[in-house]
């Protein structure tokens, strides 16, 4: 029985809450002393803006141990940056793990990440249920069957959420193949301009 094996609760991995707490320690005494060695600021200014720094870093410390993914018996939980989603099982319409499309546009991106998708078709990403940090496919399969015995014997699939799902899919289909091309066009432009100006000198 797949509700056998819920709760499942995903949080950040211990190794990146501490890279975390190193970029606050490193950032928050070099912006500090930024700001005190400004000339001709007055020291309520000063105070503001460091009490405002104070005020964010601890905020990313707190969202970031805060945002999680979790499943039970009532259905997903998803605790974000701002805010927080409960998708009750019988409201979800489909659970999918996909290719991250930022996945090349910074370090430790995760490959693959995962989406539930509401009784609209609107997509609520599972935070951490990422290839950083859990077995996607396993994971992902766990809450599927769970999804699919819990949801209750009336449950049925949603031809408009499903249309919507459906025209996202086409629609960052679209915009990969844009960037990937806008990508190599510029790449091919460059190229040619080093060649022109290395030619000409």
């Amino acid at each position: 029985m797949s509700a056998e094996l819920l709760p499942r609760d995903y949080r950040i991995r211990s190794q990146q809450m501490t890279a975390v707490y190193v970029a606050v320690g490193v950032g928050l005494p070099g912006i500090a002393l930024s700001v005190l060695n400004l000339d001709d600021v007055p020291g309520s200014v000063k105070l503001a803006v460091m009490a405002a720094v104070l005020v964010l870093f601890g905020w990313l410390v707190w969202a970031s141990r805060r945002c999680a993914t979790s499943a039970d018996l009532k259905g997903i939980r998803v605790r974000r940056f701002t805010g927080s989603r409960r998708l009750a099982w019988e409201d979800i319409q489909e659970i999918r793990a996909v290719r991250n499309p930022s996945a090349g546009m910074g370090q430790n991106q995760p490959g693959l990440i995962s989406y539930a998708y509401d009784g609209e078709g609107r997509r609520v990403q599972l935070m951490y249920v990422d290839d950083n940090h859990v077995d996607v496919a396993r994971e992902v399969a766990v809450m599927r069957a769970a999804w699919e015995e819990l949801r209750g014997p009336g449950w049925a699939p949603n031809p408009q959420a499903h249309a919507r799902m459906e025209r996202q899919e086409v629609r960052e289909g679209r915009m990969l193949k844009a960037a990937f091309w806008g990508c190599g066009i510029f790449f091919v432009l460059f190229v040619i301009a080093m060649i022109v100006m290395v030619a000409s000198t």
